[in-house]
């Protein structure tokens, strides 16, 4: 008996709060959900949302962009200790997760996590109510991440933005218009649990307050000594504003660091260059560490 021919995975596909999990997700009968969608869609290719609706958790184990360009909220809502979007993809895979809102209730786990993977981009997306991490970087394979015009809120159990990669991983990232707020700790980056040879993270026009911590940069190693660099950036209202410790390097120029019980703190040999263009004023205790003040030209 001859077989029939294999089912070719569309490059374009569409998922509509009407549409049922069935076939190849067309723009004449989009599929339900982004989890089937994701089986009918080519390494590479696209899930367009066509309205507002529940689409559900997913796995993403290839190269794929899920895109909501406005036409409301496009939502997923995991259960009890699960994860919102699970990121598993290949070494040179780039995922794209446009307008999303991601909502823990209170009770899942992360909004969205990155195990593995080439490239991570995050836009116009809301990940809210976690028990633990809003957005949980942590690849064991180098790779790069974005986070542009987003927000990581009441995620209070943890961070709103962990990054903190594993094994041997390189990593690097961008956040631009992020708000992080009423998380434990609003922006946390960790290289504690890599031997890479870098971990390297700069974060412009963005948000961290009513944190317990606004941002939190440590390495406990010495090879993955984490560097973070912040630009026009305000950190107010956190129990800490800036914590730096464990051979860790955090720059800051034109921010504000205000209305914190502690402005900036640094811990083990850690190093806060401030270039002489912020203003660190207005808390409870503005310095409690090695604050380098570096003249701007």
């Amino acid at each position: 008996f001859s077989a029939a021919p294999a089912h070719a995975l569309a490059t374009r596909t569409w998922v509509s709060g009407h549409g049922a999990d069935s076939g190849a997700c067309a723009l004449a009968a989009p599929c339900r959900t982004f989890a089937f969608a994701l089986t009918q869609t080519a390494s590479g290719g696209e899930i367009d949302v066509l309205d507002p609706a529940g689409y559900g958790t997913m796995t993403i184990t290839k190269a794929v962009s899920i895109v909501n360009d406005g036409v409301g909220v496009a939502g997923i809502q995991p259960g009890s200790g699960f994860s919102g979007v699970t990121i598993n993809a290949g070494a040179f895979d780039s995922v794209h997760l446009r307008g999303l809102t991601i909502e823990g209730a209170g009770s899942g786990s992360s909004g969205i996590q990155f195990n593995t993977g080439g490239n991570l981009a995050i836009e116009n997306c809301v990940i809210r109510g976690f028990v633990n991490v809003g957005i949980f970087i942590s690849p064991s394979t180098s790779s790069s991440f974005s986070v542009s015009n987003s927000i990581a809120s009441n995620n209070g159990g943890g961070e709103g933005i962990f990054i903190t990669p594993s094994g041997s991983a390189v990593v690097t990232g961008v956040l631009s218009e992020v708000t992080a707020n009423n998380n434990f700790a609003g922006i946390a980056v960790i290289g504690s649990s890599t031997i890479g040879a870098s971990l390297n993270l700069t974060i412009v026009d963005s948000e961290a307050s009513n944190n317990e911590f606004g941002v939190e940069v440590s390495s406990a190693s010495p090879n993955a000594a984490a560097a973070v660099m912040l630009r026009t950036v305000v950190v107010s209202k956190n129990g800490t504003g800036l914590d730096a410790f464990q051979n860790t390097i955090l720059r800051v120029a034109h921010s504000v660091v205000t209305g914190n019980t502690v402005g900036v703190q640094t811990h083990s040999g850690a190093i806060i260059n401030s270039y002489g263009d912020n203003d660190i004023d207005g808390n409870t205790n503005n310095n409690t560490g090695a604050l380098t003040v570096i003249p701007t030209h």
